[in-house]
């Protein structure tokens, strides 16, 4: 008999705390059908074996079976990470099965993960200690019913979720001003240089860091790292944060780990992340902000169970739009049970929220390297839809050179095998942002021609807020009223890119674009600004400030360019200290306020001309 203590979960609220025999506590019962690894299994569910337990109502626990506890042979116990019927994929960490001789049960207990950061504050997908170079299995749970979170708990019912309407101060100017995030929404980040990336994510934790002393409502951060975790604690640790985060992180850094098995861990790493984000935010009423990185190996895990289904039951039992690398409507429910976490809570929940961050990387553009001197001729293109045969037929009749350069400035695919590939990994990207809040794209042209952050802001957005009849808002009351039409000037501005410019028009447009690019010029890893700190940037660039230095060639990014912000910021912190922290403490900036900054930046350009 297999005695097991286990709490029954039911609309995210412990209704039944008991120790039984697990014989009795089944929800579904199955045989192993594939044994992709030795800690990753594809389990097929009996129709017949759904069972009524506890005194809970079947039909609330026998459908989506993802997070479950699962007992398989040789007592070896596992969670379940995916569910396509009737196949249940399930991961058991540590636990090896070599043989599948014997049945599988699927048990009415969700796998929980608690915290305790007294004890450790770096955490694997369910809650042991980890430390850097070692294998530490000491758990940091705690047995209080409020410190306890189902890891794949159930995305937020409608019922218990409030507007959003404060933001999340991200230390970046033009994150601030172009892609707000605010607290409970989620927010891609979209790069091809993770690095660079991740050193953004640091400026938004540092931000937040700075932020603590001021607030009487403490954000906590959970970081969910999916591969290099010790690289990225090592960062963490460099810019001294590591102190003020929750890390997720891989059991082991091991290469002789499959693939599957690695992205079973990094889904359920993510998911544990999001579990321990809901405890502050439902148990203490707490804001948490959590940072996917990254949420690539969703796709490899998603990958991986089509195959298995593949293998199974026959390519035909695959609907067309997995075979072909789309988003199924069964797809996108797998990838929403992690993207629709994120959430501002009602007070009767808490009041707390959960903004997730996720990092998803795409290929960088063919033809960046090798490709780049390549001419292409035109049957090049023969695969390609009439559409744009027709368009390569136009370039070539006009003897204009089929290079990579001139295809990607007029948006026609280069014809090579890794163009395909970054096609696909594309088409993905937009099923995911057809998912979420809003998206931070960095844009490979932008960061080869030195703009910092490497935002695209044609691409860049939040989609909170949006329309004229909601109360909702990402950004803040500061930032609202200094940064309209920002968009549309710098649309204005790249739309004359190679262009004659010779009107006072035109010249004024480029004029004010390039100082507002000096203005919100930040490297990753800097530290962030405060938001006070954002809206005197952009309130310099606006008002003409930065004028002067444009004209006479200081560009973003360059040491005299950031040397002059630099200057100007300290100034304005020195003589106008009441009127930024008035912007840093309400987040609003009224007329006074906004007249006093002015003031200290037309005292510091005349000091300084």
């Amino acid at each position: 008999m297999d005695i097991i203590s286990f709490q029954l979960y039911s609309n995210d609220k412990i209704v039944f705390s008991h120790t039984n025999d697990t014989t009795t506590n089944n929800i579904a019962k199955g045989n192993i059908v594939s044994i992709v690894s030795n800690n990753f299994f594809a389990i097929q569910v009996d129709d017949d074996t759904n069972e009524n337990v506890i005194g809970a109502k079947k039909d609330n626990l026998s459908g989506d079976l993802t997070g479950r506890s699962v007992l398989l042979p040789d007592k070896v116990r596992g969670i379940v990470v995916a569910h396509r019927p009737p196949i249940a994929f399930v991961y058991t960490g540590e636990q090896s099965l070599e043989s599948r001789e014997g049945s599988a049960r699927i048990l009415n207990q969700l796998e929980t993960i608690s915290i305790d950061h007294e004890k450790c504050n770096v955490v694997d997908c369910f809650g042991n200690a980890r430390k850097t170079g070692e294998k530490d299995t000491d758990t940091v749970s705690t047995t209080t019913a409020n410190n306890k979170r189902a890891i794949y708990a159930p995305i937020p019912q409608v019922k218990d979720i409030a507007l959003i309407n404060t933001p999340l101060v991200t230390g970046v100017t033009m994150f601030e001003a172009l892609s707000p995030i605010g607290n409970g929404q989620n927010m891609l980040m979209i790069g091809h240089d993770l690095e660079d990336m991740r050193g953004y994510v640091r400026d938004i934790l540092s931000a937040q860091k700075q932020q603590q002393q001021s607030k009487t409502k403490k954000l906590k951060c959970v970081y969910a790292v999916t591969e290099n975790a010790d690289a990225v604690q090592q960062s963490l640790a460099e810019a001294g944060l590591l102190d003020d985060v929750t890390l997720v992180v891989p059991r082991q850094e091991d290469a002789s780990l499959s693939p599957s098995a690695k992205a079973a861990e990094a889904v359920t790493i993510c998911a544990a992340a999001c579990a321990i984000g809901e405890i502050h935010a439902l148990e203490h009423g707490e804001d948490a902000l959590v940072i996917i990185d990254t949420i690539d190996q969703q796709k490899l895990l998603w990958g991986i169970t089509t195959q298995v289904l593949v293998d199974v039951f026959g390519v035909e039992a695959v609907v067309q739009s997995d075979r072909e690398g789309g988003a199924s409507s069964e797809m996108r429910a797998f990838y929403s049970s992690l993207i629709q976490r994120s959430a501002q809570y009602k007070k009767k929940r808490g009041g707390g929220s959960v903004t997730l961050v996720m990092l998803t990387t795409i290929p960088k553009m063919a033809g960046a390297d090798d490709d780049e001197d390549r001419v292409f001729a035109k049957e090049d293109f023969d695969a390609m839809g009439d559409k744009l045969k027709e368009r390569i037929s136009m370039l070539v009749d006009r003897k204009i050179p089929l290079t990579a350069a001139t295809l990607r400035k007029v948006n026609i695919p280069i014809p090579s095998d890794a163009e395909g590939r970054r096609r696909l990994v594309l088409q993905h990207v937009d099923d995911l942002i057809s998912m979420s809040d809003g998206q931070l794209w960095f844009d490979e042209d932008l960061e080869a021609a030195g703009r910092r952050p490497p935002m695209d802001p044609q691409r860049s957005v939040t989609r909170v807020g949006i329309g004229a009849d909601t109360q909702s808002r990402a950004d803040a009351p500061a930032l609202r009223r200094i940064v309209e039409g920002l968009r549309l000037d710098l649309a204005q501005a790249a739309s004359m890119d190679g262009a004659e410019v010779n009107t006072a028009a035109s010249i004024k447009q480029i004029r004010k674009t390039k100082a507002l690019l000096l203005a919100m010029h930040q490297p990753s890893g800097m530290g962030g600004r405060t938001l006070s700190e954002s809206c005197t940037a952009i309130l310099a660039a606006s008002n003409g400030h930065l004028d002067a230095a444009v004209d006479a060639g200081v560009a973003a990014g360059s040491d005299e360019g950031t040397d002059i912000v630099r200057r100007m910021l300290e100034y304005v912190r020195e003589n106008a200290p009441e009127a930024l922290a008035e912007v840093d403490g309400t987040l609003d900036m009224t007329d006074a306020v906004r007249s006093d900054i002015d003031g200290a930046l037309t005292a510091f350009f005349a000091a300084t001309s």
